[in-house]
């Protein structure tokens, strides 16, 4: 009796054959997607639930007040700063914050222009020199902050994706968080800087009403007008005069001392991120002294810093150029400024200011490299913990964290042409008396004629 014959080949059809053994070779459930493809981002798994970073203490979150206020005055033309997660931060040429930005950088490029051309025809000497020197430094700053917009969203995911373990257990939150400290220091630099704005406009009006009021020879009547032509007479040579004109002047002109003093407010608030991470670093080490602590912890510990450094290293070659303009836009004016002080000057105001301005001008030169070196410094807060460490807990990855700590040089630099350190605050210090000794020996002759005739 023959049974059924048992036909083990199917007929193929479209859906079977190849693809049949495929999907058995294939998992269910298809393999976790990136939310984003991109090297630099710190990417999530999109089965995981992404973290809520408005409630974080994250740097992107502590500076992005600061950062939006800038692009008022056309700095850093970013899209989407406002936003909590940085992943939605961008740089695009064809924007509205590049184009206020360009409009800005034409601004300052003809104040720029009518200051050289005035100085042409009146002579360049060590004094008159000063307003050239700082639009030029102002257009130099706006090239660089477009170049490091650039970098920006590629530096704050990276920074992101670096600090985010530092936010949960056993990294302690400090009782002045990174938003509080950043966000204090800046108010104060910027309460500072609209303080010596005041004053100069201040000291610059009652220079000129009083100077009507005592001068027979001069028949005109103090006005906005005149103040204007009088005060910016190097503009109105180069553009017709009308009112509108003469606001817009005032307010590139309070645009450009911003972005003059934002350039030191930003290479503060980087340090004061950066510095933040290496202290919660050195609280955990201190923790752990006088206890016995297994060789995988030393191996979080020091992975986290060599994040940091590489996270430093990132930063500083994005920035480097911004540092480099700073220190010789601090040291020009600090030499210039300690260049006028055994000058006479005619009204009281006019000390108030120039005092005012050079206290202001030395304070946050200091403030700024004293902040950046705090970098330098909280990276090797942790030696003296890790040099006492017992015989039991003792392991090469503890020895590797201290000769890491001891020969490497943790900090920001100029174009790696020198680094913030302590010890150049001291440097540059010296420097300055060395140079405003030269100069004030050739200035004598100036300093002999005294002031010229108020109603000349």
């Amino acid at each position: 009796m023959k049974g059924p014959t048992l036909n083990f080949r199917k007929t193929p059809s479209k859906d079977n054959g190849v693809k049949q053994v495929e999907s058995l070779a294939r998992p269910e459930t298809p393999p976790p997607k990136f939310v984003e493809d991109s090297n630099l981002a710190f990417n999530v798994l999109a089965s995981e639930k992404l973290p809520n970073y408005a409630n974080l203490d994250l740097f992107h979150r502590a500076v992005f007040p600061l950062m939006f206020l800038a692009q008022c005055v056309a700095i850093m033309p970013l899209v989407g700063i406002r936003e909590s997660n940085p992943r939605r931060v961008r740089f695009a040429y064809k924007s509205i914050p590049m184009f206020v930005t360009l409009i800005f950088m034409i601004a300052t490029s003809i104040l720029f222009l009518s200051m050289f051309t005035h100085l042409l025809k009146i002579g360049i000497t060590a004094k008159n020199f000063v307003g050239l020197v700082f639009f030029g430094c102002v257009l130099s700053a706006y090239v660089v902050f477009i170049r490091l917009a650039k970098k920006w969203p590629a530096v704050v995911r990276i920074w992101t994706r670096t600090e985010i373990p530092f936010t949960k257990p056993p990294y302690e939150i400090p009782k002045r968080n990174l938003s509080r400290r950043v966000q204090l220091a800046a108010l104060a630099i910027i309460g500072l800087s609209l303080g010596e704005h005041a004053l100069y406009q201040v000291s610059a009006i009652l220079s000129y009403t009083r100077r009507i009021q005592m001068c027979a020879n001069i028949t005109t009547v103090p006005s906005f007008d005149n103040y204007m032509q009088t005060n910016y007479d190097y503009v109105f040579q180069l553009l017709p005069y009308s009112p509108i004109i003469a606001v817009l002047i005032q307010l590139i002109n309070g645009a450009c001392t911003f972005v003059w003093n934002y350039m030191d407010l930003f290479i503060m608030m980087i340090s004061k991120g950066l510095s933040y991470r290496f202290e919660q670093i050195t609280a955990r080490i201190r923790k752990l002294e006088h206890e016995e602590v297994c060789e995988s912890v030393f191996i979080q510990i020091r992975e986290h810093y060599v994040k940091m450094c590489e996270l430093l290293e990132f930063v500083d070659s994005a920035m480097s150029s911004l540092i480099l303009l700073s220190c010789v836009n601090n040291l020009y004016f600090v030499c210039y400024q300690l260049l006028n002080v055994f000058n006479k000057l005619r009204w009281p105001i006019n000390y108030i200011y120039f005092w005012y301005s050079l206290l202001y001008l030395i304070g946050r030169t200091a403030f700024v490299f004293l902040t950046a070196a705090d970098i330098n410094e909280e990276s090797k807060r942790g030696l003296g913990v890790l040099r006492r460490v017992s015989s039991r807990s003792w392991c090469v990855e503890v020895e590797r964290l201290i000769f890491q700590m001891t020969t490497q040089t943790v900090a920001l630099s100029g174009k790696k042409f020198y680094f913030l350190t302590r010890r150049l605050l001291f440097g540059m210090a010296g420097t300055i008396v060395t140079y405003e000794l030269v100069l004030l020996q050739f200035d004598e002759p100036n300093r002999r004629k005294g002031l010229q005739p108020l109603c000349a």
